[in-house]
């Protein structure tokens, strides 16, 4: 049995301001590291057998200050990066609310027919962040495995794992440090705990 705990990154100063990210490389701000080392000394696993971060600045400090406290390496992996919101990056989301209401809209009310500007669909985001996953699967066996992720692209994959379609992804609540644990048997995967920010407090 395989035990992936799928972690994400702490808070950033654009969470804080509501702009969107995307695979921009935004760093964490200082609540986000505050954050990622309670979940480090608090971890609710006892060990991990190797850890696995999105390329972002914002995820692979966060898995850096996981990493060390189970003397691990982190092992980038570019799949696991955030959905690629084009033109959309970096602008208030009540910006775009207000400029773009039939475009944008779509991101939470229809997400699945959502296409940024110069961006990815999030069934392309799907696909690639699984491709990810999967690849984490076939090359561990019985192992604790931290994966470090964003928002949506962990929604994503707790979806496919669901088995739930792609315009009821914003059902799911992931906010920064979440943890959300998935078991691995033959392949199969079981969701066990979703959003939990439990070692925050």
């Amino acid at each position: 049995m395989l035990r992936i705990f799928l972690i994400r990154h702490g808070e950033t100063e654009w969470n804080k301001q509501n702009r969107l990210q995307g695979n921009s490389d935004v760093h964490l701000s200082p609540e986000g590291f505050l954050q990622a080392m309670t979940l480090a000394e608090h971890a609710p696993f006892k060990h991990a057998d190797a850890i696995y971060s999105s390329d972002l600045s914002r995820a692979m400090q966060t898995a850096k200050i996981i990493a060390d406290k189970f003397n691990l390496k982190v092992k980038t992996m570019p799949s696991l990066r955030e959905a690629n919101y084009g033109d959309w990056e970096g602008r208030f989301i009540s910006e775009l609310v207000a400029e773009s209401p039939r475009a944008f809209g779509k991101f939470f009310t229809d997400p699945e027919r959502c296409h940024p500007p110069h961006g990815e669909t999030f069934l392309e985001c799907q696909a690639r962040v699984m491709i990810g996953i999967r690849e984490i699967i076939a090359n561990h066996d019985d192992q604790n495995i931290i994966v470090v992720s964003h928002g949506a692209a962990i929604r994503l994959i707790l979806g496919a794992a669901l088995d739930m379609p792609i315009h009821k992804m914003w059902a799911i609540a992931q906010f920064n440090m979440a943890l959300n644990v998935l078991r691995v048997d033959d392949g199969d995967i079981t969701v066990e705990l979703m959003n939990s920010t439990a070692h925050l407090y």
